[in-house]
């Protein structure tokens, strides 16, 4: 049997054909690749697309972290001025102790007070003692 002798019509079409489904076949899986290729490149720009969005969704969650812990530091101190205020609102005069503390110091406060001294008591108790003796007799 030689490689070169002539085949048979019908031989030849049935090679015919599978050459044809053979590049019919090969156009189908270099379109497959293509797609899957495709869709690679499209998996990879949504992981990075996530992948970067989890970056900045962690950022700004640290920032927000952060700027919760500022506050609850700031609140922290404010109630503790807020204790602190309380407790010298506690030490503090009222209005009543006040007006008294004020009448004591009218009381001796030598610029509205009249004082005397033992010699004008002594003339007024004799301007007394005369005054009360007409009267006896």
């Amino acid at each position: 049997m030689a490689v070169f002798e002539k085949k048979p019509a019908n031989v030849q079409a049935v090679v015919a054909e599978l050459i044809r489904r053979l590049n019919d076949n090969s156009k189908r899986l270099r379109l497959v690749e293509q797609k899957i290729t495709s869709l690679e490149s499209t998996l990879s720009n949504i992981d990075q697309t996530a992948v970067e969005q989890f970056k900045q969704a962690k950022l700004s969650s640290d920032k927000l972290n952060a700027r919760i812990d500022e506050l609850a530091n700031r609140l922290a101190k404010i109630e503790d001025d807020a204790r602190k205020l309380t407790k010298q609102m506690e030490r503090v005069a009222t209005k009543t102790e006040l007006r008294e503390i004020q009448g004591f110091i009218d009381l001796i406060n030598p610029i509205k007070s009249e004082f005397v001294t033992i010699s004008e008591v002594r003339k007024m108790l004799e301007e007394l003692k005369i005054q009360l003796r007409p009267q006896q007799l």
